[in-house]
């Protein structure tokens, strides 16, 4: 049997939230000042700019399905209900991020491959990843049974995050695909980049990251504040029909 969740008060962790959402909102236009300072590419001239959004977006989408991963875990071990909270947290903001980062990508394929979309062995990964995710929802969605939905939940977050390193190393173990590989490859930086564009890179990840943080600690506070709700309706049916 599940074990329920300790209750807190609502206005806990409001202080955390409140510095994430601000640091977001202040580091976003700074970054977006460094990328309108970051010089042309050579070959992709000023689109080449939604790469500083397109790789930080990708490694978050990979650090909510960890986030998810962990979660389901840690609901196997425990069988407690706010490890469900934290694994349809990491589910919801990995397909979020993983859709920001499909569109930006192809953005930039149109520019540098000029196509939206080709079966490169990077994006058929990703498309696979996505229809695995996604079906979690929906079944998830179909049951109604809290304890079954959460272990429902905790078995795709844990075979679902198989697929989530084969997206990372499908650059590298199917090298005649048209996607670059990001880190570790003959430049010795992601892409390429280098001087002020590397330095625009890194403020580019610390404006994402903020943004993932607070939406992470967000929902988690929401998804708290559901199952609080939920119980105290519960116990206000069973108090009438007595």
């Amino acid at each position: 049997m599940a074990t329920a969740i300790k209750y807190t008060k609502p206005t806990k962790g409001l202080g955390l939230s409140n510095v994430l959402f601000w640091a977001t909102v202040f580091s976003w236009p700074i970054s977006l000042i460094f990328v309108l300072m970051a010089g042309d590419d050579v070959n992709l001239k000023y689109s080449q700019r939604i790469f500083y959004y397109h790789l930080p977006a990708n490694i978050m989408c990979f650090l909510s399905f960890m986030v998810y991963f962990i979660g389901g875990i840690a609901y196997w071990r425990t069988r407690n209900r706010k490890w469900d909270i934290v694994m349809v947290a990491g589910l919801e903001l990995g397909i979020f991020w993983a859709v920001i980062g499909i569109i930006t990508g192809a953005i930039w394929a149109r520019y540098a491959w000029g196509t939206f979309w080709t079966w490169d062995p990077r994006l058929t990964t990703v498309s696979i990843m996505m229809v695995v995710y996604i079906s979690g929802v929906m079944l998830r969605s179909a049951v109604e049974d809290p304890t079954r939905k959460a272990a429902l939940t905790a078995a795709f977050g844990i075979i679902g995050f198989v697929n989530v390193p084969l997206v990372y190393f499908s650059t590298r173990w199917f090298p005649k695909g048209e996607h670059p590989v990001i880190f570790g490859g003959d430049s010795g930086t992601p892409v390429g980049l280098e001087g002020f564009m590397f330095i625009t890179l890194g403020v580019c990840f610390v404006a994402v990251g903020l943004l993932f943080a607070w939406m992470l600690q967000a929902r988690i506070r929401l998804g708290h504040m559901h199952e609080e709700l939920q119980a105290r309706r519960m116990t206000l049916e069973g108090m009438e029909n007595e």
